[in-house]
């Protein structure tokens, strides 16, 4: 063979991994924007670009690459960035792949480099960095550290401190990974190994970095049991821990993490089906023999990586950056487990590369189907987050998306849109439209206002209500006339329909609103059988009460029909759960329901329903007061200790996303 033939084929080879990649990763390419993070950062930006490169008070991370200047770029794109946001991410996990292909073809040659590269390119969990924008964080952060190995790997001591201090301002999890790029002269037997100065350059790198890093500080100051909102972040318990372990330790070999039972994705089975056909060309370029055993000048001049050093370098890499997200992170994610699979592939590339070559094919296929299959796994609950939780979610986000534009193709500037959402477990949509505040890039306006109902702000150039179902109909409400309008033209259920309408009054009520808020709720109690017109009464009642009308509060209450004791106690409890902007007004409830908020047995059944259901601040405010009703409590003792000790600020009403 020619030396310009082999240099054809070995472009080829080079070309194969990250062509893999291409292939698998092409059905993620059309979702858009999903789940809070993304548009929690978008919407940041928008108000305020600057604060890409500012620390958020209260957060543990500081990223200002990955959530800053990424999704700043992103920013004047609209939506059509999420698009844009796929083609890049996909762009850094194919430079991911290109990098640790030459990484291990320059300590193992290239039979190992490219296996390892083919391996990275089909790690099941990177197509989901691909389909999700905020993917960007892990992207960066593999880029970055890779080239920081490859740079120094290279001699280039300057730009991999450059490469490494932007994997750390693009994700912190990678600063665990950091004895391999100190040691790493020591690590692939180079000699002699250079020590010194990768220790003073990159040590001090990651100190003064942790020094630095409001985050870190916080997280140590708080302890190991911090957790931030949504409440997923830090230690909880050592079952937890253990379970979420084991999942990445069989996701890194491309097992699906919930087993046998998982389905098998039909819709992806093309792309794994085309990329197994694109590895075994790969493994076939690199394992042909001239008749027993041809190697190229190149690899001839290449130091052989021993297996163990290989099986060391990997565990290094992949052990402690799968032991951080078991232990801190409360939920498993698939995606964490892209990082430590960059260990995991060069220990796999270079033992492959000792097989025969029947072995090599019959492995990479075997690990592309596993690979297909995982992108199965999916959890109706919410708390696991996979490639199918980002695909809901970014089908669930565009059908309300189509659903408010439907109903209103353009807001006035300052609006205030009230959403009242239904239960959407893992898609989370009151996670993207009232933390992420969604509207405000669909709309292309900073200025307008997402709120909850019960939350509302007076004086507001435009207010609307809506209600997304548990079907995503979009529906605006008209509270004042009990009457909708659906963007599907479907009925909604008179719970559906008067649930919301009740919050809005208690928002009403809560600023300043009075008369309104009465004659919504003496409208609703018009219509509605007991206990239910009760509770509407009550409610009235209590907006007359703070608003200092005595008499017509009083009226109100005895016109309302005596209720069960057990209904009281949870109207109450709802009332809590839902607190207005005004703490006066909400704690009227106790004289509206009759119930005394010194009654010690009520108490303790409020402190038990918001402990069970994770409403911390409202669980702590129990426990204490039952405290000061009985001393030494035990059982309400125990709960703020165990809320204290998970340092839990409790979860969103329908919880985050992520």
């Amino acid at each position: 063979m020619t030396s310009a033939r082999q240099r054809r084929w070995t472009g080829w080879e080079r070309a194969l991994p990250s062509a893999v990649a291409v292939v698998l990763s092409l059905p993620c390419l059309t979702l858009g924007y999903f789940f809070w993070d993304d548009f929690a950062f978008l919407t940041r930006l928008q108000a305020d670009p600057a604060a890409a490169f500012r620390y958020q008070p209260g957060s543990a991370f500081y990223r200002p690459l990955s959530q800053g200047l990424y999704f700043l770029l992103l920013l004047p794109l609209g939506l059509k960035g999420a698009i844009v946001a796929h083609i890049v991410n996909l762009a850094l996990l194919v430079a991911c792949v290109c990098i640790l292909t030459s990484l291990v073809r320059s300590v193992a040659g290239s039979r190992a480099g490219i296996l390892a590269g083919l391996l990275l390119a089909g790690f099941a969990p990177a197509a989901g960095l691909v389909a999700w924008a905020s993917g960007s964080q892990d992207l960066l952060a593999m880029f970055f550290l890779l080239a920081a190995l490859r740079l120094h790997h290279a001699g280039r001591t300057g730009w991999a401190v450059i490469a490494g201090a932007a994997g750390l301002l693009s994700k912190e999890t990678i600063a665990v990974a950091w004895p391999v790029l100190i040691l790493w002269d020591t690590l692939i037997g180079r000699r002699p190994a250079r020590l010194r100065t990768p220790l003073l350059a990159y040590g001090g790198l990651v100190v003064t970095w942790a020094l630095l890093h409001p985050g870190i500080r916080l997280f140590f100051e708080r302890g190991f049991f911090v957790h931030e909102r949504p409440g997923y972040l830090g230690f909880r318990n050592l079952a937890i821990t253990m379970l979420n372990a084991r999942r990445y330790l069989v996701t890194l070999f491309n097992l699906p993490a919930t087993g046998w039972t998982t389905p098998w994705p039909w819709d992806r089975a093309p792309y794994g089906a085309g990329a197994a056909l694109l590895a075994i060309a790969g493994a076939w370029f690199v394992t042909r023999t001239d008749g027993g055993a041809r190697v190229s000048s190149e690899d001839a001049m290449t130091p052989r990586l021993s297996l163990w050093r290989a099986a060391l370098i990997g565990a290094l890499l992949a052990i402690p950056m799968l032991v951080l997200p078991s232990f801190i992170i409360q939920r498993w994610v698939s995606y964490y487990a892209c990082l430590p699979a960059l260990g995991m592939t060069i220990f796999l590339g270079v033992l492959l590369a000792r097989t025969p070559a029947v072995v090599v094919y019959a492995a990479l296929v075997t690990y592309l189907a596993l690979g297909t299959w995982s992108r199965g796994v999916v959890d109706e609950s919410g708390a696991m987050m996979t490639e199918q939780s980002f695909v809901a979610g970014s089908r669930a986000i565009r059908d309300v998306e189509r659903g408010f534009r439907a109903l209103r193709p353009t807001l006035p500037r300052g609006s205030e849109i009230l959403v009242s959402v239904a239960s959407s477990k893992m898609v989370s949509i009151y996670g993207m439209l009232l933390q992420g505040k969604a509207p405000r890039i669909w709309y292309g306006d900073p200025t307008l206002q997402v709120l909850t109902p019960e939350t509302r702000f007076a004086g507001a150039p435009a207010e609307y209500l809506f209600r997304v179902t548990s079907a995503r109909d979009v529906v605006e409400i008209q509270p004042d006339r009990i009457g909708y309008r659906s963007s599907r033209g479907e009925p909604l259920p008179e719970d559906e329909l008067r649930a919301p309408i009740r919050t809005y009054a208690r928002g009403l009520a809560a600023s300043g609103e009075t008369d309104r808020s009465v004659e919504i709720l003496e409208r609703l109690a018009d219509g509605d059988p007991n206990p239910t017109r009760s509770y509407d009464l009550r409610l009235a009642a209590m907006a007359r009460f703070t608003a200092g009308e005595r008499a017509e509060a009083d009226s109100l209450r005895l016109a309302a029909a005596p209720i069960p004791r057990e209904y009281a106690l949870d109207a109450i409890a709802k009332v809590k759960a839902e607190p207005t902007r005004s703490a006066e007004l909400d704690s009227t409830a106790y004289w509206a329901f009759e119930i005394s908020p010194q009654d010690p047995e009520a108490v303790r059944y409020w402190m038990a329903m918001f402990f069970g259901s994770e409403y911390y601040p409202q669980a702590a405010d129990f426990a204490r007061r039952l405290q000061t009703l009985l001393p030494g409590d035990q059982e309400s003792a125990d709960v703020l200790r165990r809320i204290e000790a998970q340092g839990a600020t409790g979860r969103s009403r329908a919880g985050g996303s992520r």
